[in-house]
């Protein structure tokens, strides 16, 4: 990583990096992308026992640092422990000689101790218990951390929420069955209320509950409702009072505008605004004597964190979707008063506040601020508190913690150092895999996360000021004092200038109209462009050719190669949420939507940024949008037959005029929305949505006039592995490609080519692997102003192609990631090509079904009756790295391949 060589006197720790297991790890250590329970609330039930994971100690630094997206730099303060996989709550011991670090494992967690001085491991102790989300915490009576989080998932029996405790090397259940799915804070009460009780409570986010557990008897003393979502909660210190905080705020009242949290029936509704964002955060007061929620406070949008100053009656609570810490008088329990966080010289959406943190004299209140990878300090003295500066830390600070001398902070973060290559687990994972590793494998996977824990001395202020303007440069900002920087969005535009393909401000003109903007489903750079013989590919990994993409890779060879490009989030949970709103809510990052929703399609609006969506934007300032199913839901029931009837259809010449019905889940969406298009489902082949599409370009030429822009969402290359009957995933790859192929044919072919540019992209890189970074992934740009035959080695994202389309529209920037996101310039040139496209028929055949299990033996016969029991009705419902490993051993009909790293690592940050 980059660092701030200005800064010596910083006590900055290098950045560094060890890696992951070779999965995803959820919240609650299951091997796949997403919960495996179709979002039905069930109580505790039975599980077998299952062993946790081995714990492998932490690092202090590592040789192979991952890539953040955002372009974010990454210069973390004082001494850091890295762990190979999330960290999800970091807590002092009652001398505050030591810390405590809550992990999460692949059957688990380990919470290990560290040693506050020399930063080594102390002791680990390891329980089938997942973490939950900020669910760790300090029991100073017990002299015992206590853990909350969930178990049993991934057995086919349902999740259990619990609480254990953790003392020398093993666990003891407290408490059992406290909910299911997802579970979030854990606050414990220092000594017993006047019904002789101590209290520890923790919020059941699925459930929509706060438990009350009595530490003596170890019994739950009762579940409470308390609002949507609950995450956060503090408990004073006589057990007598606790504060939760909700997510999605209150219950709607009948008549008010509201959305369901997920697809289901019975699914939560959520008071929404008329964008479809939740609208509504508050705070429960809970009196524990009697079990009541006594009072309910509205503060910012996605409460999280809470520190409760029971001197002062004051609540202090960090709005994530906000960007602001509520002050609540506990007194009145009213909201007293709002610190806005904005650290820099421009306003902007993002800082995301995820926890906060009282110094033992109440006098500066501690703000992991996850969106700018920073620890805001907040004077309290002061007649309106604010803050005084910023500490760096890793990638997204989850929690915070004061030691109880306050000479010392601990951070813990989701995402620490990125993703690498170089993890003992991952070459242990591999041999009892039968693979054969070698040493010097240095492979990339974007599940691979390493959280990270900060061990921070409390700075003076010359020492503040320093780490103040490191984590503005981190952030390509300047700081409240500073001029504005030149960052060409922040100027104004000049009346002047000439068009160009992407103008150098917003609201400067461009020789380019329409964008039509691409989102395809989950595969890496390597897989598609690694062979292409142009560009930084590693052709050991490239999965599909020119005989089942020659669409894509001839646009690669022929317009411009996009060979430093990644996506913003690991999955499609968070990938669209990057692609429409450049952004993304705890609510996801955590994620925090198990049971309740897989967010890709439009339908939870606690998925939702508070900065809002592109097409909100682009209606704001006058411009036209067409969407073409992404956002809409998704279709449900199984999926072959219709797939070979569609198939049919198309080969047959159908145009599919009146074939579908579909309406968005975002109320205002839909009058945006072309409802004769398929919603989200690999029922439908893409060839199928891009024959409809070329119908209403048909149109747009017999009316002259186009959308501004149009989004597209094709997502047939994600594949149904080797299901019996289904495509085959070349065929679904093929499909996916020739669609691709056949739009660009048709707009090349129209009236609106001169003024068009073609943007295709991945939601994100989860089902391949890349030797660059697990981010990295597969783009497009296709117009006649974009370079032919160039490679464009720029570092470019996600959200580079949103700000990319916001300064061809003239839009301004949504968040504080499109805004110092490198939009894609280097891409274009001045005169036009205006050369059309013509489409290729794939070698590989589009009808091409998997055979049946009958027919199979061996290794292929294993692969497709597994593919055949995964979920495909929400086609990312699957273990991601099963089906990554049967879609390799289907394209190259080989092991998983063992491969050098490339002699070119993009950091991020990089401009060449």
């Amino acid at each position: 990583m980059k660092f701030l060589s200005a800064f010596v006197g910083m006590r900055l720790v290098a950045l560094s990096i060890c890696i992951v297991p070779f999965v995803q790890v959820t919240a609650k250590g299951q091997e796949s992308e997403r919960s495996t329970s179709k979002v039905q609330k069930m109580g505790p039930v039975g599980q077998e026992e299952a062993k946790p994971s081995k714990a492998a100690p932490p690092v202090s630094s590592v040789v192979d640092p991952g890539v953040i997206p955002s372009r974010q730099n990454i210069t973390p303060a004082g001494l850091q422990s890295v762990f190979e996989s999330r960290v999800n709550g970091v807590a002092f011991g009652e001398n505050g000689d030591s810390i405590y670090a809550a992990v999460l494992g692949q059957k688990g967690s380990h919470v290990y101790r560290i040693d506050l001085k020399t930063n080594r491991m102390m002791n680990v102790v390891s329980t089938e218990t997942g973490s939950g989300m900020q669910g760790l915490a300090y029991d100073p009576t017990s002299h015992t951390p206590l853990l909350s989080g969930i178990s049993g998932v991934g057995k086919g029996q349902g999740s259990v929420g619990q609480l254990v405790a953790l003392k020398d090397k093993s666990s003891t259940m407290i408490a059992n069955g406290l909910g299911s799915h997802q579970i979030g804070a854990l606050s414990i009460g220092r000594s017993r209320n006047s019904n002789g009780q101590r209290f520890a409570v923790v919020a059941l986010t699925f459930d929509d509950e706060a438990a009350v557990i009595d530490l003596d008897t170890k019994e739950v003393h009762g579940r409470i409702k308390t609002g949507i979502a609950p995450f956060g909660t503090v408990v004073n210190a006589d057990s007598s009072v606790a504060y939760v905080s909700n997510w999605g705020g209150r219950v709607p009242k009948p008549g008010e505008r509201s959305a369901a949290t997920g697809p289901e029936e019975n699914a939560d509704q959520v008071l929404v605004d008329e964008r479809g964002v939740a609208s509504s955060g508050t705070v429960a007061r809970i009196d524990l004597l009697t079990g009541q929620v006594t009072a309910t406070v509205a503060v910012g949008l996605h409460p999280s964190g809470l520190a409760w100053d029971e001197t002062r009656k004051k609540l202090y609570v960090a709005n994530s979707n906000s960007d602001s810490i509520s002050i609540v008088d506990t007194a009145t329990n009213r909201l007293q008063e709002t610190i806005l966080l904005q650290p820099f010289n421009k306003k902007v959406a993002g800082i995301s506040p995820e926890s906060v943190a009282l110094s033992p004299d109440h006098s500066t209140l501690y703000v992991a601020c996850a969106g700018i990878n920073a620890v805001a300090v907040i004077d309290l003295k002061a007649q309106h508190p604010h803050a005084t500066g910023f500490i760096p830390t890793g990638w997204y600070p989850d929690d915070v913690t004061v030691s109880p001398d306050g000479k010392f902070i601990a951070v813990s973060t989701l995402l620490g150092v990125g993703t690498g290559w170089n993890s003992p687990n991952l070459l242990a994972r591999e041999k009892r895999d039968g693979m054969k590793p070698e040493l010097n494998i240095h492979r990339r996977y974007v599940h691979a996360d390493r959280g990270t824990v900060h061990i921070i001395q409390v700075p003076d202020k010359d020492e503040l000021g320093r780490y103040s303007i490191a984590v503005a440069e981190n952030n390509h900002m300047g700081l409240p004092n500073e001029l504005l920087a030149s960052n060409s969005v922040q100027g104004k535009p000049n009346p002047g200038a000439m068009p160009r393909p992407v103008p150098v401000r917003t609201g400067e003109p461009s020789t380019i109209e329409h964008v039509v903007y691409i989102i395809k489903e989950n595969r890496s750079y390597d897989q598609y462009f690694g062979s292409l013989g142009k560009g930084n590919g590693d052709p050991s990994l490239n999965m599909y050719g020119d005989d089942v993409i020659p669409n894509q890779r001839k646009l690669a060879r022929d317009f411009v190669l996009l060979d430093n490009f990644y996506a913003n989030g690991g999955n499609s949970a968070d990938g669209h949420q990057w692609l429409t709103q450049a952004s993304e809510t705890d609510y996801a990052y955590w994620p925090g939507y198990d049971g309740r929703s897989y967010p890709k399609n439009g339908d939870d609006p606690l998925a939702f940024a508070g900065s809002g969506f592109l097409w909100d934007h682009l209606a704001a300032h006058h411009k036209t949008f067409a969407d073409f199913g992404e956002y809409v839901g998704e279709m449900g029931g199984k999926n072959g037959a219709l797939r070979a009837k569609l198939l049919g259809e198309y080969k047959q010449g159908s145009e599919f005029i009146g074939t579908f019905t579909t309406k968005a889940p975002i109320a205002r969406l839909n009058q945006y929305l072309v409802p004769d298009f398929p919603s989200y489902g690999l029922k439908v082949p893409d060839v199928t949505r891009a024959r409809i599409f070329l119908r209403h370009l048909k149109t747009w030429e017999n009316s002259g006039t186009m959308p501004n822009l149009v989004m597209i969402q094709m997502p047939s290359d994600h594949t149904e592995g080797t299901t019996p009957g289904f495509s085959t995933p070349k065929a679904c790859l093929a499909d996916n490609d020739l669609a691709v192929g056949q739009i660009v044919d048709g707009i090349s072919h129209s009236k609106f080519w001169k003024s068009t540019l073609i943007l295709i992209v991945e939601d994100d890189a989860q089902d391949g692997l890349d030797h660059v970074d697990g981010h990295r992934t597969v783009a497009l740009a296709v117009s006649p102003y974009t370079q032919r035959g160039a490679i464009d080695s720029t570092f470019y994202s996600q959200v580079s192609m949103v700000k990319t389309i916001e300064l061809i529209l003239g839009v301004p920037p949504m968040s504080l990631f499109d805004l110092i996101a490198n939009d894609m310039r280097q891409s274009f040139q001045s005169t036009p090509d205006l050369t059309p496209y013509q489409a290729i028929e794939p070698v590989q055949s589009i009808y091409e079904l998997n055979p049946e299990v009958g027919a199979l033996n061996g290794q292929s016969k294993a692969d497709a009756i597994a593919s055949g029991k995964m979920n495909w009705v929400e086609p990312d419902d699957v273990p991601t790295e099963q089906l990554n490993q049967i879609l390799w051993r289907n394209a190259m009909d080989s092991q998983y391949p063992s491969w050098k790293r490339g002699s070119t690592i993009f950091q991020p940050g990089s401009m060449e």
